[in-house]
């Protein structure tokens, strides 16, 4: 890549002028491209460390560095801007020889062991469109570290035992299985129902909750008595989730189970009492207020373990099975304040642990209706957001006289969901606008879908042959010089992506491409022009990288629309 030797360029010249190795050099990618393919600051940051130019502005060495760098084969020019800011122009026979190799010289360098847990959705619970960003975000984010060089785990944590699932249980109980036959999606919403009630009832009366508290004593101590109902539920939420991971695209290395870890986090913790965890009030306690956090629990006073001691025995097993060099969890923000101290147990309890954990929070995900609870039941599942995408999707495809082919339609509804949750940074709160979502013409999945749907339309019955693609005395038009400037970065963006944990990076890199691809096919003829075997392998490489993109998106690039 240009940027790289570029970068690699800049520090040499640098050292010549004087200044002290450099490992930080930033180039950015202007907004305007009119200010040239890259830019950087890196003048501004020299102007303030000590040496022989201690004196010199920044937009003296700004000067200094662009007499010796602008003298390389591959820029066209180097302008100073502003007090110090350098713009680099790349020229266009440059430009055009990268074109051929855009995906296929892309060198994966060996990353690190990464284990990234997402899911983690509690069996016997419904879904809801909250809960989906951490699906959606959490494979897209193992693909792009994988399409980046390391080794990636795909691990998924639910809670099989606990306080929600005696109230499930019980609700079951109190509502009785239906005699009828039902299919995985009614399963999950009657398990839905049966935990609502529970839940509602746990807080409104006593003599539920008294019920609810011993059927989970029940549970932790293996009870013959509920066993059968609770394997028998478990199995239904879990074959329900399976059907919705293979929808998805989702397949894990490992599925964690509360009902693993429990025992062996409590053994950890009860090992550890006196020098880590101490006794309070009956219960056994984690004193966080001595490190600047806040006191949790993590076995009660029943002697249960809490969901803080299970994370003690997920520790445990997933390094065991998989030692890593980072472990993300790609958990919800309120959880910011569990994570903190959890993290801070885990490094106090394992050696090997320190500094390996990150906690990648996410925000709320609201409809235009009003916030979700699954606390109440009165929630939005994924199932509905489906259906309602869905038939949005079929009538925008109707009212644009596209083929509305069933396995497509499935295609551009997830990818109007998925990347509907991906445009935005992960810490954001998003409000999910289902028109917006499925628009052939916003950003949106459905745009960039349609954008490649075009793009093998206009390939069709060509020959995609590169040789000699660069010609002596080609001219190349703003709008094709943008494109061209638009697939160098691409490399770039999904490095940039990957190191910051934000799909949304890649999800604006793609927007841009496509309205780039889409103003040049709109202003010029491809098939049939004087410069058809170059638009042809320009409109095919802006394809390529498309199709690229998605895969790391995890949305499915339809051939046809």
């Amino acid at each position: 890549m240009i940027r790289d030797i570029l970068t690699q360029d800049l520090k040499e010249v640098i050292e010549e002028l004087g200044f002290k190795k450099v490992s930080d050099i930033v180039l950015s990618i202007p907004r305007n491209l009119v200010f040239g393919e890259y830019s950087s600051n890196i003048a501004l940051q020299l102007s303030k460390e000590k040496s022989k130019y201690s004196n010199h502005s920044p937009l003296n060495i700004a000067n200094d560095i662009n007499l010796k760098i602008s003298k390389k084969n591959y820029l066209s020019r180097v302008e100073v801007a502003g007090p110090g800011f350098l713009n680099f122009y790349i020229k266009d026979e440059v430009l055009l020889q990268n074109l051929k190799s855009n995906l296929t010289t892309y060198k994966k360098t060996k990353g690190r062991k990464i284990l990234v847990e997402y899911g983690n959705a509690n069996i016997l619970k419904e879904v809801h469109i909250g809960h989906l960003r951490t699906f959606i975000l959490g494979e897209s984010l193992s693909r792009i570290l994988t399409f980046t060089g390391n080794d990636v785990f795909r691990a998924n944590y639910q809670g099989d035992i606990g306080l929600h699932v005696a109230k499930a249980l019980w609700g079951v109980q109190k509502l009785g299985i239906p005699k009828n036959r039902l299919n995985l999606e009614e399963k999950a919403e009657f398990l839905g129902r049966a935990y609502a009630l529970g839940n509602t009832n746990y807080e409104a009366d006593q003599e539920a909750k008294k019920e609810i508290d011993q059927l989970n004593n029940e549970l932790y101590k293996n009870n013959s008595s509920v066993e059968d109902l609770y394997q028998k539920m478990k199995q239904w939420s879990i074959d329900y989730f399976d059907q919705f991971y293979k929808l998805m695209g989702i397949k894990y290395d490992r599925c964690f189970f509360e009902s693993e870890t429990y025992k062996i986090g409590k053994e950890i913790v009860l090992n550890n009492l006196e020098t880590i965890f101490q006794k309070s009030e009956g219960a056994i306690i984690f004193p966080g207020e001595k490190y600047g956090l806040h006191n949790r629990v993590f076995i009660n006073s029943a002697g249960n373990p809490t969901y803080e001691a299970k994370e003690v025995g997920l520790a445990d097993i997933e390094y065991k099975e998989f030692p890593y060099d980072l472990s993300i969890h790609i958990v919800g923000s309120e959880q910011a304040g569990y994570f903190a101290v959890v993290f801070k147990v885990l490094e106090m309890l394992f050696d090997n642990l320190r500094n390996k954990k990150y906690h990648l929070l996410y925000g709320m995900i609201d409809l235009k209706a009003g916030k979700m609870s699954s606390r109440t039941g009165n929630v939005v599942t994924i199932d509905d957001l489906f259906r309602i995408v869905s038939k949005q999707v079929r009538k925008v495809m109707s009212e644009s006289r596209l083929e509305i082919n069933d396995q497509v339609a499935q295609q551009v509804v997830l990818g109007s969901i998925k990347f509907s949750y991906l445009k935005f940074s992960p810490s954001s709160n998003i409000i999910f606008d289902v028109e917006k979502s499925v628009s052939l013409q916003g950003d949106s999945g459905p745009y960039l879908q349609y954008t490649y749907a075009r793009i093998q339309s206009v390939l069709k019955n060509t020959s995609n042959n590169t040789d000699n693609l660069v010609k002596e005395g080609l001219v190349i038009e703003k709008e094709e010089r943008a494109l061209l400037a638009r697939l160098e970065y691409y490399a770039f963006i999904v490095e940039s992506a990957a190191s910051e944990y934000r799909p949304n990076l890649l999800c604006e890199y793609l927007l841009d491409l496509a309205k780039d691809f889409n103003t040049f096919y709109q202003k010029y003829r491809i098939i049939n022009s004087e410069k058809e075997k170059f638009r042809l392998v320009l409109t095919k490489t802006v394809g390529d990288v498309l199709k690229s993109g998605l895969s790391l998106l995890s949305i499915e690039s339809p051939e046809k629309m």
